[in-house]
C-alpha cells in the first residue's frame, strides 16, 4: 500500500474539501442578501437614525404665487370680481325685506321715495354677487347718481321724466322693461317684489368693459374707540340705527309701530347687513306731484355728518354740476378719508333727526 506524506490529502477528500466549501459560501451569500431585503423592508436597524429628508436648495426660486389682488377704488379692500361699475335700484319697503345682495354692494345709498318710504341705490364695481334685488322703480336723482359712478343702471320703470334724463345724462340704461332677460322673478315672492338680477348680467350691457370708477377718498383705519352707534330718523314712521359689533356697523331697521328696531340681515345668507362709514347728507326736498313724488337737490351743497371708521364728525358736502362728483369734506374743508369698508350714504331733509347712540 502506498503511503502519502503528512499533511497531504488524497485527491478524493481535496475533491470533497472543496464542494463543501462553495456550498457554504453560497449559503452565506443567500443569507446576506435575505437580510438586506428585510431591512428594506422595516427601515433601518434598531438604535439606527433615518437619513435626514433632501433639503431644498435655498437659492432655488419658490413656486409661484398669486399676486395680491388690488385695493377697490370703493372700499379699500382687495377686489375680489372687479369689472364695469353696476348700480341697481333695490326697493326698501317692508314687504321687500329682506333683500338679497346688499352686503356685496361698495356703496349703498338710502333715498326717500314718495309714501315716507325708502328705496336703495346699491354700487357694485370690486364683487359680483349672483342675486340683486329686488329690483325696484326708480328716480331721477337715482340715474343721477349712478352716472356720477359711470355705472350701469339697473331699474325696473320709474317716473315719467326718468328716461328724458337717462337720454340727457347718457346714462348706461339696464331698464328691465327693455332687458327683461337679465331680470327674472321668484316666485317665493309677490309682485312687484320678486324681481332679481345679478352685477354680471348688469355688465352684459356695455358692448364693452365701463372704466373703473374714480378713488376719490383715501382709505386709513380710524378710531381705536369708536362711537357705540348712530340713529338716523327719516320721519315718524322709519328710521334706521347702527350699532357697533366687532369692529363695524350692523344696520337696524325700525319700521312703523315696532317696539325695537330690527337687525337688518341678507335673505339669501342671513347675514348681517354692516357699514364701516356712514355719511348722512342733509339736503332739501320737495312734493312735485299728487303721488307724493320728490323733487330732491342734488346739485348744490350742504351739512353731512359723518360716522368714520367709528369716528363722528361733521363737515359739508359740495357737487358742483349735474355730471360733476359729490364730494364731501370735514370742518376744515378737507376731503374726508374713509375707514376700509362698505359706505353707506344717507339723503336725508333738514328735519331728519341724526343722533349718535350713547354707549351701554
Amino acid at each position: 500500500m502506498k503511503v502519502l506524506p503528512r499533511g497531504l490529502k488524497s485527491p478524493r477528500l481535496l475533491r470533497i474539501s472543496l464542494v463543501l466549501l462553495i456550498a457554504l459560501l453560497s449559503l452565506a451569500a443567500v443569507l446576506s442578501a435575505c437580510g438586506n431585503r428585510d431591512r428594506e423592508a422595516s427601515g433601518p436597524p434598531v438604535g439606527q437614525e433615518p437619513d435626514p429628508p433632501a433639503q431644498e436648495d435655498p437659492s432655488s426660486p419658490a413656486d409661484p404665487t398669486e399676486p395680491p389682488a388690488d385695493p377697490s377704488p370703493l372700499t379699500g379692500l382687495p377686489m375680489v370680481s372687479p369689472g364695469s361699475p353696476v348700480a341697481v335700484a333695490i326697493g326698501n319697503n317692508p314687504d321687500a325685506r329682506p333683500q338679497t345682495g346688499l352686503t356685496g354692494a361698495d356703496i349703498v345709498y338710502e333715498i326717500p321715495a314718495e309714501g315716507g318710504i325708502t328705496r336703495f341705490l346699491a354700487v357694485f364695481h370690486s364683487r359680483a354677487p349672483e342675486v340683486v334685488g329686488p329690483v325696484r322703480s326708480s328716480r331721477p336723482y337715482f340715474a343721477l347718481l349712478a352716472k356720477e359712478w359711470g355705472a350701469v343702471f339697473g331699474h325696473c320703470g320709474g317716473d315719467p321724466e326718468l328716461s328724458r334724463y337717462i337720454n340727457e345724462w347718457k346714462v348706461v340704461d339696464a331698464n328691465e322693461f327693455a332687458l327683461g332677460h337679465l331680470f327674472w322673478r321668484d316666485s317665493s315672492r309677490s309682485m312687484p317684489n320678486n324681481l332679481y338680477t345679478s352685477v354680471e348680467n348688469l355688465r352684459k350691457v356695455p358692448s364693452a368693459e365701463l372704466p373703473a370708477p374714480p378713488q376719490r377718498y383715501e382709505f386709513k383705519d380710524r378710531s381705536v374707540k369708536p362711537e357705540a352707534g348712530i340713529s338716523i330718523r327719516y320721519g315718524k314712521s322709519y328710521s334706521v340705527e347702527y350699532r357697533l359689533a366687532e369692529g363695524v356697523y350692523n344696520r337696524y331697521i325700525l319700521q312703523g309701530s315696532q317696539a325695537e328696531p330690527v337687525l337688518h340681515v341678507d335673505r339669501d345668507s342671513e347675514e348681517p347687513v354692516t357699514a364701516s362709514n356712514i355719511i348722512v347728507q342733509y339736503t332739501t326736498m320737495r312734493v312735485i306731484d299728487s303721488e307724493g313724488r320728490l323733487n330732491i337737490d342734488m346739485v348744490g351743497s350742504g351739512k353731512a355728518v359723518f360716522l368714520l371708521g367709528g369716528v363722528y364728525e361733521e363737515g359739508t358736502w359740495k357737487k358742483t354740476g349735474t355730471l360733476e362728483p359729490t364730494v364731501f369734506y370735514d370742518a376744515h374743508g378737507e376731503k374726508i378719508t374713509l375707514a376700509p369698508g362698505q359706505t353707506w350714504i344717507h339723503i336725508v331733509s333738514p328735519d331728519a333727526v341724526v343722533k349718535l347712540i350713547p354707549p351701554e
